[in-house]
């Protein structure tokens, strides 16, 4: 006799018994001033690999069909999780001069030159103040093809010094005569590569926007072009699955974006909501531990 089945999840079950599953109706992030919460209209069964029942990767943009946009939608997720998780103070440009570099259009070389002086950057930053600064690097092709690179650094501390100054060994005399001046402006001392310029951030949220604009499609399809790199001691967001069950209502002043599928809702840290969350995660995380240390309940 033929096997019924009650639902499209039970189907893709039985089709694939090697896999194991598990159900997901929200998830959220936890981040510094807020939680995120994705809150799907109809469970979804994700396996291992984390293909979901309905077809949809497990993230925030899944209505997108296309592979590019996607793509693009994941790497602006993982930068704007980066930004609102740490407390990045500055933003800089890295670029490279031609009586520097040998070719600024090859991108393996030119991130390789900007690898080794953060290397050395960090080294001598932890010698001198204690501890690592952080980043990340966004990079970025120029109209003529030569590359640079943007920066998000947080705790850098290192010499740098006002950019219109005679000493900045790459700005002409005639910039120093002519240009508008901003007193933020700055340039990295110790950067010797080509022209540098750092200056602080004011918005956390409008930087996480503005440096997301460097993601695009001739970006992400460039061959051997790494979309962006961070220093390991970067913060993530927690990511916890099912924080919201399928029947709970999360109330509608916090939804942010109502889509096919799935809902999107934030909530700040002031709110009562908020505490209400925070008491859940808790019990989650009791949890996880408990079942680190070999203790499940049946």
């Amino acid at each position: 006799m033929k096997k019924t089945f009650n639902s499209i999840s039970e189907r893709i079950i039985a089709k694939n018994p090697h896999l194991k599953y598990k159900e997901i109706h929200s998830y959220a992030k936890v981040y510094q001033d807020f939680v995120k919460i994705i809150k799907y209209k109809r469970s979804i069964i994700v396996d291992n690999f984390g293909t979901s029942s309905n077809g949809l990767a497990n993230e925030e943009n899944s209505e997108e069909r296309d592979y590019l946009e996607k793509s693009i939608n994941r790497t602006k997720t993982k930068i704007s999780d980066y930004v609102l998780c740490n407390n990045f103070s500055h933003f800089a440009t890295f670029t490279f001069s031609p009586e520097k570099v040998k070719d600024r259009h090859d991108f393996v070389e030119m991130s390789s030159l900007l690898k080794n002086w953060l290397k050395t950057e960090q080294q001598n930053h932890e010698r001198n103040h204690g501890f690592k600064f952080k980043y990340l690097i966004v990079p970025e092709r120029h109209k003529d093809g030569a590359w640079h690179f943007h920066a998000l650094l947080e705790n850098y501390q290192n010499a740098c010094a006002d950019f219109y100054s005679s000493k900045n060994p790459f700005i002409t005399v005639s910039e120093i005569k002519t240009a508008k001046r901003f007193a933020y402006r700055k340039y990295l001392v110790r950067y010797t590569l080509g022209r540098s310029e750092i200056a602080p951030i004011r918005d956390k949220t409008k930087m996480a926007n503005y440096i997301k604009k460097y993601i695009t499609k001739e970006l992400i399809t460039e061959p051997n072009v790494k979309r962006f790199w961070a220093s390991r001691n970067l913060e993530k967001p927690e990511l916890v699955e099912n924080i919201v069950s399928s029947f709970m209502h999360v109330p509608e002043q916090y939804k942010t974006a109502n889509y096919d599928y799935h809902e999107i809702f934030e909530i700040p840290v002031d709110s009562n909501y908020f505490g209400f969350l925070m008491t859940i995660l808790e019990v989650e995380r009791y949890y996880r531990r408990q079942a680190r240390n070999g203790r499940v309940w049946g």
